[in-house]
């Protein structure tokens, strides 16, 4: 590529440029801003190029502009009529203007959204920190805190550090602002979990998800700290879990505490070590593992899942721990934890599971069991179990013998001697055979044992019923032996993996596994297995059998690049007649290549442009090639009859072509859109299209406007909304919004009003509101967008029409939405006041979509106030709605919610309301903010008097009773952490209520619900609380047996089952038969854990000769095994 002569003219620089692609073009137009950076007369034909009114000659300019630094020839752009030149003008603003007195607060006023956005990127994107400084005053106040909150990330540190705290709430991608500043950053994570309520805490941690992916990195100490500080303590949250792969390096202590600590105990036991530690394995220690283990030994998956992960030396000791040997001796183990552990021990252990009855009872589990068993001592019994007749049982029993070869890691030469038996069985049984070897480990496999194999792999290609999942497999094993001995080309195992790949494909003429990894296969390799089926290939090409080698290259995929045999295949297939698709597709794939064959491809038959991957190639790379083909010609050869014109399928990215390419396609489309014997399709994609084009200007869409399909009109209305000059397309869509068409003209503005100017915007939407016969719809869109680009004059527009007389409701809540926009105005507030009180459900109910988060700080107290209001509404559903809605606004209000919610609960003459408001009461509650109202308002329940009208009455029985009983169940039943706060609330309620003789059920739920399980003591109190209360009580009695089963069978996972028998020997030592009734209770769930050992079985049986019938007949009808 060489420079003109004269480059500075104009009409020659473009002739130059038209014999060139994009690529090019552009090259060219920077390598001319280099040479002549300084050159006046190089800035006049920027100039030049700019007023010509073409995207194209714009673009050029800008190229030309951004490589000079010419910033005169960029905000000249700014007036361009083309909307995508001025919003790449405006990213070049802040690379390209370096003068300090420009006034860029002045000019961002001017700017359209979709200028101000590429401006505020670009601002960001190159951290032009003195403009971001100088222009988030103006944006915070002008267009709010979401968008101010882009400059944050380049702004000063001492900028962030005052703003932050303020429109924190409005960053949404903290990745930037945590990598410059982390300090400003972990500190304001840990006031937000600080302030956030338990409820919370996890939201937080979501919101700010990727400024804790990058402190992780940075500051994980301040990471771990928060999590352990703050929580939320009762599970790993998802976005720490993403991140202990890093966090354990830092400070393994701190995360071994995380997962191991008292409240997450049963997120532990549910969901096992995280995915990150065990990768991480090493950086904790035999110690730290051990107790993992011991803790998950409930959980026996979990712990193999342990065990799998960490070194063979080490998994018996940690097996010990978990699981005593003197306490084991009953347990059954699933067979994934036996498969993971020492031979020795593994063997060892499934030798006693054998043992077991239920196991021995059972012929299934005693095959199971035994394939765990070392070779030498299962072989013979797994051997006589294939002497069956049904092929699905003897296929289960081969593949048990493998297992436990597998597993043994010995005695493959005898099992696969056993296994050419199934050379004449069904292809069901030797599925599973090789099935089962495929997933052995390659290097089970030695020399010695090809001649077996042989026999194995020569029956499958030998039978007429081999299935396709026969072969898959068969291929798979090829496969592995193929990839294990693969820097060993001469071995015997290699050269057999490609013997049976070669009867494979002699069998059926392709390969059937497609999901290798042929990237794990060393190149020579890999051209070493193709050479063995290359002969077949060739062959079937002289025979023109094209589905062999189209085959071959899907099965390669990528690896197609690195077989220059299989590419000389395939353009053999190219050439021929027929020249296949997937050929092409295939030939081309190669991207070091793609440009000369597809000229090749070209030169031999232009109707190869039919192919997509060929039109793709010159849409994207060679614009230069694409004249002959978008003429209007003829193009007749293979592939196209040449019949009818050829319509290039482009959809978009219009802006490589040139201006007469466009034009010339553009033709070619409007007689495809004006042809009433296309499909509505077919016109649709045509107008689409010819909007998408830059420099494409003509009236035909307007006389499309006029077509008598309604499709056809509705799709040249969207099409208007897309062209490049949208100050032209809104008039047009103005005129459409009063007939039928409307819905689909307003729906389409919003696309054009992005792009124009506020000053333009603001007088269209203007007019547009002030016609007095206007659809609902359209005036519900005007309005929406008065919210979404705001302007100065938004907020005036907003009252104007708020005040009209007679206004439809929903444009009553659009400009309530829209009012939203602009908090800073006190108008606003004004008008979603009278909206809060207004009589119509619809206009209330509008209010209460609005989540806190997305509020400024300082709003939020104001906004609640209106949702309080709401709650007392007239109508009930709009009233519970409210409620419902407060449940996001706890953090920090809980007095105002909780005073709201407890008028409604103890305001017995409502009975629409109480629910929803005893909800919102218990989210109020759960962090003990809130004690003394819910204390109060139990009290006022419990006091209340029974009337004559709701005892027993038609339509309300004791609604006092009924509430109290349902809020003491929701607060009984919150989770452990939970409760763990609430016991200062639980010991006022007791107090509260434990003077009245029918709450007992109810104090015996709050005594429970703050028992600590783990503290025998702290146990024992609590039960000598209940046990008067129930003693001689039959009704209290049986009820307390089952609550306290429940609650135990709740906490599961933090206490431990010897505890809970030495709290039944405590309780059995006490003379009351309450005691001993409720100590049975405990041994049940007790003895159940310990898999009822000799400790627990002993007290059972005490149980059964206890003095008292009733404790007998209970203790007798518990039984330690299964009938």
């Amino acid at each position: 590529m060489t420079l003109n002569p004269t480059p500075l003219n104009q009409e020659q620089l473009l002739k130059d440029l038209d014999t060139l692609g994009y690529s090019n073009r552009m090259k060219q137009m920077a390598l001319l801003a280099r040479v002549h950076r300084d050159d006046e007369g190089y800035s006049a034909l920027l100039i030049s190029l700019l007023e010509s009114g073409t995207a194209y000659e714009a673009h050029l300019a800008l190229t030309g502009a951004q490589v000079a630094k010419d910033a005169q020839a960029v905000m000249f752009a700014m007036q361009h009529t083309k909307a995508g030149v001025r919003g790449r003008a405006a990213r070049l603003l802040p690379e390209l203007i370096t003068d300090p007195e420009y006034a860029i607060e002045s000019e961002i006023t001017t700017m359209s959204h979709h200028c101000r956005r590429h401006l505020l990127q670009s601002i960001v994107n190159i951290g032009r920190e003195n403009w971001a400084e100088r222009l988030l005053p103006v944006v915070l106040t002008r267009w709010g805190a979401h968008e101010a909150a882009v400059l944050l990330s380049v702004c000063s540190e001492e900028t962030v550090r005052k703003r932050l705290s303020d429109l924190g709430y409005a960053v949404h991608n903290w990745r930037k602002l945590t990598r410059r500043f982390p300090d400003l950053v972990a500190e304001y994570l840990e006031n937000e979990l600080q302030k956030a309520t338990q409820r919370e805490k996890g939201y937080v941690w979501w919101k700010l998800s990727s400024a804790v992916e990058k402190l992780s990195v940075t500051r994980p100490a301040i990471v771990i700290d928060c999590a352990l500080k703050y929580g939320p303590k009762d599970e790993i949250h998802p976005v720490l879990r993403r991140q202990l792969g890093i966090l354990i390096q830092a400070n393994p202590e701190g995360v071994f505490e995380m997962v191991t600590r008292e409240e997450a105990r049963g997120y532990l036991l549910n969901h096992g070590v995280p995915a990150g530690i065990l990768n991480k394995r090493k950086w904790f220690t035999a110690a730290q593992w051990t107790t993992l283990v011991t803790l998950l030994a409930d959980q026996p998956l979990h712990v193999a899942k342990v065990l799998d992960t960490l070194a063979p030396a080490s998994r018996q000791a940690m097996f010990d721990a978990a699981y005593p040997e003197a306490e084991r001796r009953t347990r059954l183990f699933p067979t994934l934890l036996l498969d993971v552990l020492p031979h020795q021990l593994r063997d060892k252990e499934a030798a006693r599971m054998l043992e077991l009855r239920e196991i021995r009872d059972d012929q299934y589990q005693t095959l199971e069991i035994t394939t765990r068993r070392m070779i030498g001592h299962a072989r013979a019994e797994l051997e006589g179990s294939v002497q069956v007749s049904n092929a699905d049982e003897r296929a289960l029993a081969y593949r048990r013998l493998i297992q436990s070869t597998i597993l043994s890691r010995r005695g493959m030469d005898d099992t696969l001697h056993f296994l050419i038996r199934v050379k004449n069985d069904q292809d069901p049984v030797r599925f599973a055979v090789i099935s089962e070897l495929s997933n052995s480990p390659a290097h089970m496999f030695k020399e010695e044992h090809i001649e077996d194999l042989t026999v194995l792999i020569d029956s499958v290609v030998e039978a007429r019923d081999t299935s396709y999942g026969t072969k898959n497999v068969t291929e798979r094993l090829a496969f592995d032996l193929l990839r294990e001995h693969a820097l060993e080309p001469e071995s015997r195992l290699f050269k057999f993996a490609l013997r049976t790949f070669e009867r494979m494909v002699m069998r059926d003429g392709q390969l059937v596994l497609f999901a290798k990894d042929w990237d794990s296969i060393p190149s020579h390799a890999l051209q070493i297995l193709f050479d063995e089926i290359y002969a077949f290939a060739m062959e079937a090409n002289k025979r023109e059998n094209d589905d062999v080698v189209l085959r071959m290259a899907n099965a390669f995929g990528k690896a197609v690049e690195r077989l220059p045999k299989l590419q000389h295949l395939l353009e053999q297939l190219v050439k021929t007649q027929k020249s296949p698709a997937q050929a092409v597709r295939h030939w081309l794939a190669p991207h070091k290549t793609r440009d000369e064959r597809v000229r090749e491809l070209l030169d031999r038959d232009p109707s190869f442009i039919a192919f997509y991957e060929v039109f793709n190639h010159l849409h994207l790379k060679r614009q230069e090639w694409l004249d002959p083909f978008i003429s209007g010609k003829v193009i007749k050869g293979k592939h196209l009859s040449g019949k009818t014109i050829y319509l290039v399928p482009a959809y978009n990215g219009f802006y490589r072509w040139l201006p007469r390419q466009q034009k010339v396609l553009a033709t070619l489309l409007e007689r495809v859109a004006l042809d009433a014997k296309r499909s509505f399709r077919e016109r649709a994609s045509a107008m689409r299209n010819l909007a998408s084009m830059p420099d494409y200007a003509s009236d035909q869409l307007e006389v499309l406007l006029q077509d008598k399909e309604v499709h056809v009109v509705e799709a040249a209305l969207h099409a208007l909304s897309l062209w490049e000059e949208p100050e032209k397309a809104l008039p047009i869509l103005l005129d459409n919004l009063e007939g039928d068409r409307a819905r689909v003209a307003m729906y389409s503005i919003p696309r054009c009003a992005r792009r124009v100017s506020p000053l333009l915007l603001t007088s269209i939407l203007s007019e547009l509101l002030d016609r007095e016969k206007l659809k609902v719809t359209v005036r519900k869109e005007a309005i929406r967008l008065l919210g979404a680009y705001k302007t100065s004059e938004s907020m005036s527009l907003l009252v104007r029409e708020y005040e009209k007389p007679n206004t439809h409701k929903d444009v009553i809540i659009a400009i309530g939405h829209a009012a939203r926009q602009c908090l800073d105005d006190e108008r606003s507030w004004a008008m979603m006041s009278t909206m809060a009180s207004s009589p119509q459900r619809d206009i209330a109910r509008s209010l209460l979509n609005q989540q806190p988060g997305d509020l400024p700080v300082e709003a939020r107290p104001r906004y609640l106030q209106w949702i309080t209001e709401i709650a007392g509404h007239t109508d009930s559903t709009v009233a519970k709605e409210a409620f419902r809605a407060m449940t996001q606004w706890v953090n920090g209000n809980e007095d105002v919610i909780a005073a709201c919610a407890s008028r409604v609960l103890g305001d017995l003459q409502d009975s629409t309301r109480w629910e929803a408001a005893l909800n919102t009461l218990i989210a109020t509650c759960r962090d003990g903010q809130t004690n003394e109202q819910v204390i109060a308002v139990c009290r006022q329940l419990a006091e209340t008097e029974t009337t004559a009208g709701w005892n027993a009455g038609a339509e309300r029985d004791l609604p006092h009773r009924q509430r109290l009983l349902a809020l003491i169940d929701k607060l009984a039943s919150l989770p452990r952490p939970a409760r763990r706060i609430l016991i200062p609330l639980y010991k006022g309620l007791i107090e509260c209520l434990q003077s009245q003789d029918t709450m007992k059920p109810s104090v015996i739920k709050l005594q429970l619900a703050m028992t600590d399980w783990s503290d025998t003591d702290g146990a024992v109190a609590s039960l000598n609380a209940v046990i008067p209360m129930v003693d001689g009580q039959p009704y209290l009695l049986d009820f307390a047996y089952h609550q306290i089963a429940r609650a135990v069978n709740g906490s599961a996972g933090y206490w431990k089952p010897e505890g809970l028998l030495e709290l039944v020997d405590r309780l059995n030592a006490q003379s009351q038969i309450a005691s001993s009734y409720i100590g049975l209770s405990l041994l049940k769930i007790a003895g159940k854990a310990l898999l009822w050992n000799e400790a627990s079985a002993d007290r059972l049986r005490a149980y059964r000769t206890h003095e008292h019938e009733m404790i007998r007949m209970v203790a007798l009808d518990l039984w330690t095994v299964l009938e």
